[in-house]
Formats: structure tokens, C-alpha cells, sequence
């Protein structure tokens, strides 16, 4: 088990911490149209951000993109529970799940060295730009 002291993460998976478990929940309970604004505001506060707070969200919803595009299995008891498979991922929202992930990836924070040492932020990359 991986701790990280003050970024309330306990492993280094895209929902291993308390915001991107939260956010996970708040996916459950939105209705289906309502997922995708949750999704693309939390993207987009992680590219126009150098908040740590605003990084775990944004990997949490670029992990839900992956799932949903590329099949990814979301291995986590903390990731969402609803049906990824009618989630519609557009361009446009694959670009800002790359742009967030990358605005992380060159940051200097906790959750930069916590995803990047675990590859999490190289998988998800992967993932959603095959």
C-alpha cells in the first residue's frame, strides 16, 4: 500500500484516493447526460490548473474515458459502478483528457510523482489516444 501523506492517496490506481473516489461516487449518482459534464469539468480544471486538489479528478475522469473508448478495465473497488459502454467519448474530450493528464505529468506535485512512478498517467495516455 502506497501512502502518501498529504494527497490522501493509498495506492497509485486513477481512483486509489479520496477525490477520485468521491468523484467516483458523484459519476454514480449524476444522470447519464449529467456524467459527461462532470467528466469534462473536471478535465478541464485539470489543464487550466496547478491546484493539486484539481489532478485527482481529472485522472479519474480520464480513467472513466479509457474504459469507456478503449475498453480499459477500471480495476478498483472505489471507480465508478455505472455502465461505461454508453458513455459517448468525443474528440474533443480525449484531447482534454490528454491535455489534463499531460498539465500533471509536468507539474510538480504529489500526484505527478505518485501516477507517474506507477505509469498510471502513461497507461491512461496510451489508452485513450490508440
Amino acid at each position: 500500500m502506497t501512502e502518501s501523506g498529504s494527497v490522501g492517496a493509498w495506492d497509485s490506481g486513477p481512483f486509489d484516493n479520496d477525490d477520485a473516489a468521491d468523484f467516483a461516487g458523484e459519476l454514480d449518482d449524476a444522470d447519464p447526460n449529467g456524467r459527461i459534464v462532470l467528466i469534462r469539468e473536471a478535465l478541464q480544471a485539470g489543464v487550466d490548473s496547478d491546484d493539486e486538489e484539481a489532478f485527482p479528478r481529472a485522472v479519474a475522469a480520464a480513467a472513466v474515458l479509457a474504459a469507456a473508448r478503449a475498453d480499459v478495465p477500471v480495476d478498483s473497488s472505489y471507480a465508478p459502478k455505472f455502465d461505461m459502454d454508453g458513455l459517448q467519448v468525443t474528440d474533443d474530450l480525449v484531447e482534454l483528457a490528454v491535455l489534463a493528464l499531460d498539465n500533471l505529468a509536468d507539474s510538480d506535485s504529489e500526484y505527478a510523482e505518485l501516477f507517474g512512478e506507477a505509469g498510471t498517467l502513461d497507461t491512461l495516455r496510451s489508452a485513450l489516444t490508440v
